[in-house]
């Protein structure tokens, strides 16, 4: 063990750095007993805490950094994060960890290196930037005799993810492993979190808005929506009042962000609360100051902002469905929410999925929107838009989709009954408060419902397409087949083909993945589409960017047999051409079909019907490589008929395919149409025979 000064050291213990070089933990292992010598030996442990040894993170970033070793380009980036909190230097981890956090917020403010302060000028700083001590004075001040090297190990952890604020986030994302319990239990995933954003910023009104969370230390919202802006755009906050740990905490990462941060109305946030100017609320339940809080206490808050909303104000809220669209046992908590029904200022209610809380993945979440009330129209034509996404995932098409329609929600009442919602619906406030205030009732939408004209004519279409597609599968196969006597030939292998030259394989294309997209003009065959995960076709590349960027690629030839060997095995034949091999997936090229006896759809099916090899126990390979494979050949003279069969079924698939897919399709339509009362089924016309 090396002798060091560990309390100014940032150590990793090898679990650490098997998560960080993203390989297996008895890898780490095995690099420190393969290369204890040498030139470059692994580096010797700092601290042995009983059986687990820690060691230098510099030491160990040179070292995997030279050696090339592991899966993990950003190792240098990433491992100042890991570091953070295995520091050995006797502070409390939370001292540690709010330092950290405060040093970063210093050094974005004052965009210096934090390590060339004296430790005095750096205290003057922070008094300036902090002079009421609302987020900083008091977690640098508490470093103490360690602020030195937590300043130098701050400017590391910035450079290392680039920026303060990036870094910053980098910690953020450790809440689950550090153990920060509040906010954990209140972490929202980050597709509900992009869709409440996305809609705060789409509603917000006014050049300038305010954003308003009353939470004192609620911040992912706002932190998302401050990603979704542009970068030159200014955002201005106000949060809740509190000098809690989490409340300073929230107030770092925001200014962290360069976010302007107005303080709350001396009222609070309740009954007198007042607002001059145009407003756009944010609100998240449970957060970690309302982690307790039941059905009733949560409604009793929205219930206090919504009565002081102006013109001006318009308020996205993520929750509990149990008590914002679920159905109410509790009468006080059906009291409130029907009076907010009857206030007009909620304007849509939107169940969603489950999951969306990874503390809590059984609770099922929603979100209200809330506005001004519409006076043009009477209390009992008001209307609210009503959705449940509870069986779809909230995927960008999704969020989009919900945007217009919550967008439309905020219109006037004709602008709402005149909007073709995608998966809303528009009904009276007065009929759901009819319904004892019963919001769970909403149809569950997981397609666009055109009119009823358009259902029929696709039926109609889905008809004439199932007859087209029946036609294909022509009956009469005409198929004949001889019995011979093996003639006992022992079959050759890939590998003795290829070293024959009767068989070529040709290496996969190393492609950017940003280059391939959905539907490319080239299609492109690699692993997914080998082990059967996607169809071939269903992604592709771009000729130009192909051509242009690839010079050396290489498209395949008619009858190529694309393969992939160990845990994505599996083979498939090209038989067009013209595509383009990713690696790891490999060729098999025949080189003279008719003359040689192999037949690649029929070697394609030898090479499947073997399945994977399964790894021998300890070993690095599989059992079985491409060139011990055994690849059947045929007659010659048989090349041609065997391949016409082939082909004569392998059409006749794709028929019968096609034909299950229109009829799967017309089954939906029928079905969906019929189920919401847009079509029915009638008899057929009886056809009468005239008679002279």
């Amino acid at each position: 063990m090396r002798q060091t000064d560990s309390s100014s050291t940032l150590l990793l213990t090898k679990r650490d750095i098997a998560a960080l070089a993203q390989v297996q933990r008895p890898v780490v292992t095995t690099w420190a007993k393969r290369f204890r010598s040498g030139d470059l030996p692994f580096p010797c442990p700092v601290t042995v805490d009983g059986r687990t040894a820690k060691f230098d993170a510099d030491e160990v970033v040179a070292w995997v950094q030279a050696r090339g070793l592991g899966n993990n380009d950003a190792f240098a980036r990433d491992i100042a994060m890991h570091a953070a909190f295995e520091h050995s230097s006797g502070v409390d981890p939370v001292v540690f960890a709010d330092g950290i956090t405060a040093l970063l917020c210093v050094k974005s403010l004052l965009g210096e290196q934090l390590g060339e302060l004296d430790p005095d000028a750096l205290l003057d700083e922070v008094d300036e930037l902090d002079p009421d001590d609302e987020f900083l004075c008091s977690e640098v001040d508490a470093l103490g005799d360690h602020l030195a090297m937590v300043a130098a190990h701050v400017d590391r952890m910035a450079d290392a993810a680039f920026t303060p604020d990036r870094a910053f986030e980098a910690l953020m994302a450790r809440r689950f492993r550090e153990g920060w319990s509040a906010l954990a239990d209140t972490t929202l995933t980050a597709g509900a979190l992009t869709l409440c954003a996305r809609v705060g910023a789409a509603l917000a009104v006014g050049e300038h808005p305010l954003f308003v969370d009353p939470a004192p230390d609620s911040t992912d919202l706002l932190v998302t929506l401050r990603e979704l802006l542009p970068e030159y755009s200014d955002l201005t906050l106000m949060t809740g009042a509190s000098n809690t740990a989490g409340a300073r905490l929230a107030r770092r990462r925001l200014a962290v962000h360069r976010a302007e941060r107005i303080p709350p109305p001396d009222s609070g946030f309740g009954d007198r609360l007042s607002l001059d100017r145009p407003a756009m609320f944010l609100m998240q339940y449970p957060s970690p100051s309302t982690i307790d809080y039941t059905d009733g206490q949560m409604l009793g808050e929205i219930d206090n902002i919504a009565m002081q909303m102006g013109p001006g104000h318009r308020a996205a809220i993520i929750g509990p469905a149990g008590g914002l669209v679920d159905q109410l046992r509790d009468r006080e908590c059906e009291s409130i929410r029907s009076g907010l029904l009857r206030s007009g200022h909620l304007r849509a209610a939107i169940r969603l999925p489950e999951g969306l809380l990874p503390a809590r993945p059984g609770l099922s979440m929603a979100l209200w929107v809330l506005g001004a009330v519409d006076n043009s129209v009477p209390a009992t034509d008001r209307h609210i838009v009503l959705a449940d996404l509870g069986a779809v995932e909230l995927s960008d098409d999704v969020i989009h989709g919900v945007l217009a329609d919550v967008t439309a929600a905020m219109g006037s009442s004709g602008a709402v009954r005149a909007h073709a919602f995608r998966f809303g619906y528009a009904r009276r406030t007065s009929d759901l408060l009819a319904e004892a205030g019963r919001l769970t009732a909403l149809p569950r939408v997981h397609r666009l419902r055109p009119n009823p004209a358009e259902i029929a004519a696709q039926v109609l279409e889905l008809v004439g397409a199932a007859d087209v597609a029946a036609a294909g599968v022509e009956a009469g196969l005409d198929l004949r087949v001889e019995y011979r006597d093996p003639d006992g030939r022992r079959v050759m292998t890939a590998g003795e083909l290829a070293d024959a030259k009767e068989l070529r394989v040709v290496s996969g294309n190393r492609l950017d993945a940003d280059d391939i997209e959905p539907g490319g003009t080239v299609p492109v065959i690699g692993v997914d589409e080998v082990s059967g995960r996607c169809a071939v076709g269903s992604r592709g590349i771009d000729r130009l960017t192909f051509t242009a960027k690839y010079a050396s690629g290489r498209y395949t030839a008619p009858g190529d047999i694309v393969f992939c060997t160990g845990s994505a095995f599996g083979a498939l034949v090209d038989h067009e051409g013209a595509s383009v091999v990713q690696w790891p997936a490999r060729i098999l090229r025949i080189a003279d079909p008719q003359m040689s006896g192999l037949i690649p759809e029929l070697a394609a099916r030898q090479i499947r019907s073997r399945g994977p090899a399964e790894k021998p126990s300890g070993a690095i390979r599989g059992g079985s490589a491409w060139r011990q494979w055994e690849i059947p050949r045929v007659r010659p003279d048989d090349v041609a008929e065997v391949t016409a069969a082939l082909a004569d079924l392998r059409a006749r698939r794709a028929a019968a395919s096609a034909l299950l897919d229109t009829l799967e399709d017309l089954t939906t339509t029928l079905a969906d149409g019929v189920a919401h009362g847009a079509l029915t089924v009638t008899p057929s016309p009886e056809t009468v025979t005239e008679k002279g």
